[in-house]
Protein backbone atom coordinates (compact mmCIF):
# COMPACT_ATOMS: atom_id res chain seq x y z
CA UNK A 1 0.00 0.00 0.00
CA UNK A 2 1.34 3.41 -0.96
CA UNK A 3 1.79 5.62 2.08
CA UNK A 4 1.90 9.41 2.44
CA UNK A 5 5.40 10.80 2.62
CA UNK A 6 5.98 13.86 4.82
CA UNK A 7 8.98 15.96 3.87
CA UNK A 8 10.00 19.42 5.02
CA UNK A 9 10.15 21.81 2.07
CA UNK A 10 13.83 22.59 2.53
CA UNK A 11 14.72 18.93 2.99
CA UNK A 12 13.15 17.46 -0.18
CA UNK A 13 16.27 17.72 -2.34
CA UNK A 14 18.47 16.66 0.54
CA UNK A 15 16.50 13.45 1.11
CA UNK A 16 16.65 12.62 -2.58
CA UNK A 17 20.40 13.21 -2.68
CA UNK A 18 20.93 11.06 0.43
CA UNK A 19 19.02 8.18 -1.10
CA UNK A 20 21.13 8.37 -4.22
CA UNK A 21 24.39 8.49 -2.31
CA UNK A 22 23.44 5.37 -0.38
CA UNK A 23 23.22 3.29 -3.59
CA UNK A 24 26.22 1.16 -4.52
CA UNK A 25 28.38 2.75 -7.20
CA UNK A 26 27.78 -0.05 -9.69
CA UNK A 27 24.00 0.13 -9.25
CA UNK A 28 24.02 3.91 -9.66
CA UNK A 29 26.09 3.58 -12.82
CA UNK A 30 23.98 0.94 -14.54
CA UNK A 31 20.50 1.48 -13.14
CA UNK A 32 20.47 5.24 -12.73
CA UNK A 33 19.03 7.19 -9.79
CA UNK A 34 16.46 5.52 -7.59
CA UNK A 35 13.22 7.55 -7.57
CA UNK A 36 11.64 8.71 -4.35
CA UNK A 37 8.49 6.70 -3.79
CA UNK A 38 6.10 5.37 -4.82
CA UNK A 39 3.90 7.42 -2.49
CA UNK A 40 0.25 8.37 -2.67
CA UNK A 41 0.98 11.83 -1.27
CA UNK A 42 3.92 14.07 -0.51
CA UNK A 43 3.45 16.54 2.33
CA UNK A 44 5.68 19.61 2.19
CA UNK A 45 6.20 21.59 5.37
CA UNK A 46 7.57 25.08 5.89
CA UNK A 47 6.92 27.78 8.50
CA UNK A 48 4.33 25.60 10.28
CA UNK A 49 2.31 25.29 7.06
CA UNK A 50 1.83 22.20 4.94
CA UNK A 51 0.94 21.53 1.31
CA UNK A 52 -0.06 18.05 0.21
CA UNK A 53 0.92 17.05 -3.32
CA UNK A 54 -0.94 14.17 -4.93
CA UNK A 55 -2.25 12.99 -8.30
CA UNK A 56 -5.81 13.84 -9.35
CA UNK A 57 -6.98 12.74 -12.81
CA UNK A 58 -3.39 12.56 -14.00
CA UNK A 59 -2.44 16.01 -12.71
CA UNK A 60 -0.28 17.06 -9.80
CA UNK A 61 -2.71 18.58 -7.31
CA UNK A 62 -2.09 20.72 -4.24
CA UNK A 63 -5.74 20.88 -3.15
CA UNK A 64 -9.15 19.37 -3.72
CA UNK A 65 -10.44 21.95 -6.24
CA UNK A 66 -9.81 21.48 -9.98
CA UNK A 67 -8.22 24.94 -9.89
CA UNK A 68 -5.59 23.56 -7.48
CA UNK A 69 -3.97 21.40 -10.13
CA UNK A 70 -1.01 21.87 -12.43
CA UNK A 71 -1.98 21.92 -16.11
CA UNK A 72 0.17 21.97 -19.22
CA UNK A 73 -0.36 24.96 -21.51
CA UNK A 74 0.24 26.06 -25.08
CA UNK A 75 -0.42 29.12 -27.24
CA UNK A 76 -1.72 29.62 -30.78
CA UNK A 77 -1.68 32.70 -33.01
CA UNK A 78 -5.13 32.33 -34.55
CA UNK A 79 -5.07 35.28 -36.97
CA UNK A 80 -3.05 33.72 -39.82
CA UNK A 81 -4.78 30.37 -39.31
CA UNK A 82 -8.25 31.89 -39.68
CA UNK A 83 -7.11 33.76 -42.77
CA UNK A 84 -5.82 30.52 -44.26
CA UNK A 85 -9.10 28.72 -43.62
CA UNK A 86 -11.13 31.63 -45.01
CA UNK A 87 -9.14 31.39 -48.25
CA UNK A 88 -10.02 27.76 -48.89
CA UNK A 89 -11.61 26.81 -52.19
CA UNK A 90 -15.09 26.18 -50.78
CA UNK A 91 -15.40 29.54 -49.07
CA UNK A 92 -13.94 31.38 -52.06
CA UNK A 93 -16.37 29.70 -54.43
CA UNK A 94 -19.36 30.61 -52.24
CA UNK A 95 -18.22 34.24 -52.09
CA UNK A 96 -17.72 34.34 -55.84
CA UNK A 97 -21.18 32.85 -56.47
CA UNK A 98 -22.84 35.41 -54.22
CA UNK A 99 -20.85 38.23 -55.79
CA UNK A 100 -21.83 37.08 -59.30
CA UNK A 101 -25.50 36.92 -58.31
CA UNK A 102 -25.41 40.40 -56.79
CA UNK A 103 -23.63 41.82 -59.83
CA UNK A 104 -26.32 40.36 -62.09
CA UNK A 105 -29.07 42.03 -60.02
CA UNK A 106 -27.17 45.30 -60.07
CA UNK A 107 -26.79 45.06 -63.85
CA UNK A 108 -30.59 44.77 -64.17
CA UNK A 109 -31.05 47.96 -62.16
CA UNK A 110 -28.44 49.75 -64.26
CA UNK A 111 -30.18 48.61 -67.43
CA UNK A 112 -33.50 49.98 -66.13
CA UNK A 113 -31.83 53.34 -65.40
CA UNK A 114 -30.28 53.40 -68.87
CA UNK A 115 -33.62 52.62 -70.53
CA UNK A 116 -35.31 55.38 -68.51
CA UNK A 117 -32.60 57.84 -69.46
CA UNK A 118 -32.89 56.91 -73.13
CA UNK A 119 -36.66 57.38 -73.04
CA UNK A 120 -36.31 60.81 -71.42
CA UNK A 121 -33.77 62.07 -73.94
CA UNK A 122 -35.24 64.27 -76.65
CA UNK A 123 -38.41 65.09 -74.71
CA UNK A 124 -39.34 68.71 -74.28
CA UNK A 125 -39.28 70.10 -70.73
CA UNK A 126 -43.04 70.53 -70.76
CA UNK A 127 -43.74 67.01 -72.05
CA UNK A 128 -46.23 65.32 -69.72
CA UNK A 129 -44.40 62.02 -70.06
CA UNK A 130 -41.54 63.45 -67.99
CA UNK A 131 -43.75 63.37 -64.90
CA UNK A 132 -44.26 59.62 -65.21
CA UNK A 133 -40.58 59.09 -66.03
CA UNK A 134 -39.59 61.10 -62.97
CA UNK A 135 -41.76 58.88 -60.77
CA UNK A 136 -40.17 55.77 -62.30
CA UNK A 137 -36.73 57.25 -61.63
CA UNK A 138 -37.58 57.82 -57.96
CA UNK A 139 -38.82 54.24 -57.67
CA UNK A 140 -35.63 52.94 -59.23
CA UNK A 141 -33.55 55.01 -56.79
CA UNK A 142 -35.41 53.45 -53.87
CA UNK A 143 -34.90 50.00 -55.35
CA UNK A 144 -31.18 50.66 -55.75
CA UNK A 145 -30.86 51.84 -52.15
CA UNK A 146 -32.72 48.77 -50.88
CA UNK A 147 -30.59 46.56 -53.11
CA UNK A 148 -27.33 48.04 -51.81
CA UNK A 149 -28.41 47.42 -48.21
CA UNK A 150 -29.49 43.89 -49.04
CA UNK A 151 -26.23 43.16 -50.88
CA UNK A 152 -24.13 44.39 -47.98
CA UNK A 153 -26.15 42.32 -45.50
CA UNK A 154 -25.88 39.24 -47.70
CA UNK A 155 -22.11 39.54 -48.04
CA UNK A 156 -21.63 40.30 -44.34
CA UNK A 157 -23.87 37.37 -43.45
CA UNK A 158 -21.89 34.98 -45.63
CA UNK A 159 -18.59 36.23 -44.20
CA UNK A 160 -19.96 35.81 -40.69
CA UNK A 161 -21.02 32.25 -41.44
CA UNK A 162 -17.61 31.49 -42.89
CA UNK A 163 -15.84 32.97 -39.87
CA UNK A 164 -17.81 30.80 -37.49
CA UNK A 165 -17.12 27.69 -39.58
CA UNK A 166 -13.43 28.62 -39.74
CA UNK A 167 -13.33 29.11 -35.97
CA UNK A 168 -14.95 25.71 -35.36
CA UNK A 169 -12.50 24.07 -37.73
CA UNK A 170 -9.62 25.83 -35.97
CA UNK A 171 -10.79 24.67 -32.53
CA UNK A 172 -11.08 21.07 -33.76
CA UNK A 173 -7.51 21.20 -35.07
CA UNK A 174 -6.26 22.71 -31.80
CA UNK A 175 -7.94 19.89 -29.86
CA UNK A 176 -6.21 17.28 -32.02
CA UNK A 177 -2.79 18.89 -31.55
CA UNK A 178 -3.34 19.41 -27.82
CA UNK A 179 -4.36 15.79 -27.32
CA UNK A 180 -1.37 14.52 -29.27
CA UNK A 181 0.97 16.59 -27.08
CA UNK A 182 -0.90 16.03 -23.79
CA UNK A 183 -1.62 19.73 -23.43
CA UNK A 184 -4.53 20.71 -21.20
CA UNK A 185 -5.07 24.41 -21.92
CA UNK A 186 -4.45 26.29 -25.18
CA UNK A 187 -4.60 30.10 -25.28
CA UNK A 188 -4.69 32.41 -28.27
CA UNK A 189 -2.08 35.13 -28.59
CA UNK A 190 -0.31 37.53 -30.95
CA UNK A 191 3.47 37.06 -31.21
CA UNK A 192 5.40 40.01 -29.83
CA UNK A 193 7.51 40.34 -32.99
CA UNK A 194 4.50 40.54 -35.32
CA UNK A 195 4.40 44.02 -36.97
CA UNK A 196 1.71 46.49 -35.97
CA UNK A 197 -0.89 47.25 -38.64
CA UNK A 198 -2.51 50.25 -36.93
CA UNK A 199 -1.83 53.64 -38.48
CA UNK A 200 -2.96 55.84 -35.60
CA UNK A 201 -2.25 55.90 -31.87
CA UNK A 202 -5.60 54.38 -30.86
CA UNK A 203 -5.13 51.44 -33.22
CA UNK A 204 -1.56 50.88 -32.03
CA UNK A 205 -2.69 50.99 -28.41
CA UNK A 206 -5.35 48.36 -29.15
CA UNK A 207 -2.69 46.10 -30.66
CA UNK A 208 -0.57 46.51 -27.53
CA UNK A 209 -3.51 45.54 -25.35
CA UNK A 210 -4.25 42.46 -27.48
CA UNK A 211 -0.69 41.14 -27.07
CA UNK A 212 -1.16 39.43 -23.74
CA UNK A 213 2.29 37.81 -23.66
CA UNK A 214 5.58 39.68 -23.45
CA UNK A 215 8.09 36.85 -23.01
CA UNK A 216 7.40 33.15 -23.55
CA UNK A 217 9.31 29.97 -24.46
CA UNK A 218 9.14 29.25 -28.18
CA UNK A 219 8.24 25.66 -27.37
CA UNK A 220 4.82 26.75 -26.08
CA UNK A 221 3.86 28.18 -29.50
CA UNK A 222 1.69 25.54 -31.20
CA UNK A 223 0.78 27.66 -34.23
CA UNK A 224 2.90 25.72 -36.72
CA UNK A 225 1.56 22.38 -35.47
CA UNK A 226 -2.04 23.54 -35.80
CA UNK A 227 -1.28 24.93 -39.28
CA UNK A 228 0.02 21.52 -40.33
CA UNK A 229 -3.13 19.87 -38.98
CA UNK A 230 -5.29 22.34 -40.93
CA UNK A 231 -3.19 22.18 -44.09
CA UNK A 232 -2.66 25.94 -43.89
CA UNK A 233 0.60 27.38 -45.17
CA UNK A 234 2.04 30.04 -42.88
CA UNK A 235 4.00 33.00 -44.19
CA UNK A 236 7.70 32.71 -43.39
CA UNK A 237 8.39 36.45 -43.65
Amino acid sequence: MKTPTRIAGGMLLGVTATLLLQQPAAEAEFNGPVPLGPASEVVLEADAKTVTLKLEDGHVAFGDSPSHRIYSEGWVSIGPLLEGIMDNDTFMQEREELSTSLQADEAKLNAAFAALQAEAEGLEPDDERLVALGEQHRNLMQQRQAFMQMAQQAMNGLNGTHLEKAYRELVDAVKIVAESKSIDIVHRFIPTDEPFTGKIAQEALMEVRMRNLLVYPDGLDLTADVADELGVELSRD
